[in-house]
């Protein structure tokens, strides 16, 4: 659609940008498909109850499991504090670096429902190999009954392998749930009325309830139990957790909505990057005054929210000029923007 200013017919025109008239759009629900309308009973908080089920009990595992593990380096695998914390702080540092990744691969490709499930599998992997290192002699170093680790013979390479190879497994699941479990909840719901609204916002309620409340058990608990009682307890019953949380997650499969993957942020913010960069030369439009609503491609009725566009950034915009052969892409654009402001 081209975007004419009707006051002087003179005028030169202005760029094409993709326009839809905001007030003059269709009522989404008068362009339900029957898909949409099966799709209808999917969804809502029957599923989202097992969303929430299956993380609470990730969390109970992943949580319990590692809330003590500094101790468990100390005395089990007779570590000095300054290498077990060196162990903590790099397992840390590249665990907070694969949600990118796994956001990356879930919204590029395969979507939320198989990045979760994967990493769940990853994330019990890691549990059965740590709960192995406890139970197993030949993977953990020989009892020893000093308490100056220094003078107990630490782990060998095997046993150390093993132990790091249960950390990447946590790492590899971590950065499919983390990035993935709020919005594939979210997912659950109908944004376009109120009623959706209000879900969504529960269910991010009940979401952080849940997790004080892991909070609160595994560092009492579970770590009671790892203390007091058996290593060996303390990391099966996290990972028996874990294992429950993978049955409860499948269990809800005919319940959810699944939102196929439609590209990364990262792609979209290089894409808008290069496009005003290749049309720097283009002049812009008048500032929006409010009456027209731009986007392209054209926003879906299952989408609530629309990016208006905004004054800020401006040379942005030049990305959603449309050029011949090109195409415009101001809601990328105005996504971009968001992006920057959170950062400044």
């Amino acid at each position: 659609m081209v975007l004419m200013d009707g006051r002087d017919g003179s005028s030169p025109p202005q760029p094409k940008m993709d326009a839809v008239d905001s007030y003059n759009q269709e009522s989404p629900s008068d362009s339900f498909s029957d898909a949409e309308k099966v799709e209808k009973k999917r969804g809502g908080w029957r599923a989202v109850t097992f969303i929430l089920g299956n993380e609470t009990l990730e969390r109970l595992g992943t949580i319990g499991l590692l809330s003590n593990f500094m101790v468990y380096l100390t005395r089990v695998f007779h570590l000095e504090q300054v290498n077990a914390a060196n162990v903590i702080n790099i397992w840390f540092g590249f665990t907070n670096l694969t949600p990118l990744v796994g956001a990356f691969i879930s919204d590029a490709y395969v979507g939320r429902f198989k990045t979760i499930a994967f990493a769940s599998f990853a994330t019990l992997l890691g549990l059965v190999t740590l709960t192995l290192t406890a139970s197993l002699p030949q993977l953990h170093p020989a009892t020893c009954i000093s308490k100056d680790p220094v003078s107990c013979s630490g782990p060998n390479k095997l046993q150390f392998g093993t132990l790091f190879l249960g950390l990447v497994f946590l790492s590899i699941g971590t950065g499919g749930i983390r990035p993935c479990s709020i919005p594939f909840g979210a997912d659950q719901f109908d944004q376009r009325t109120e009623e959706g609204v209000k879900g969504v916002a529960s269910f991010f309620n009940w979401y952080y309830l849940t997790f004080t409340v892991v909070l609160l058990i595994t560092q009492t608990v579970v770590v009671y139990i790892q203390d007091q009682v058996s290593w060996i307890i303390g990391f099966s019953i996290p990972t028996g957790l874990m294992a429950c949380a993978l049955v409860i997650f499948f269990a809800g499969m005919r319940l959810y909505i699944y939102v196929k993957p439609e590209g990364s942020i990262f792609s979209s913010i290089a894409q808008v990057i290069v496009a005003a960069r290749n049309k720097r030369k283009m002049k812009l439009s008048a500032e929006d005054d409010g009456t027209v609503t731009y986007y392209d491609p054209p926003v879906k009725d299952s989408v609530l929210h629309k990016l208006h566009r905004s004054n800020q950034f401006r040379f942005l915009d030049k990305a959603a000029v449309i050029k011949e052969g090109g195409f415009a892409m101001v809601e990328l654009a105005e996504t971009v923007k968001e992006v920057i402001i959170s950062f400044v």
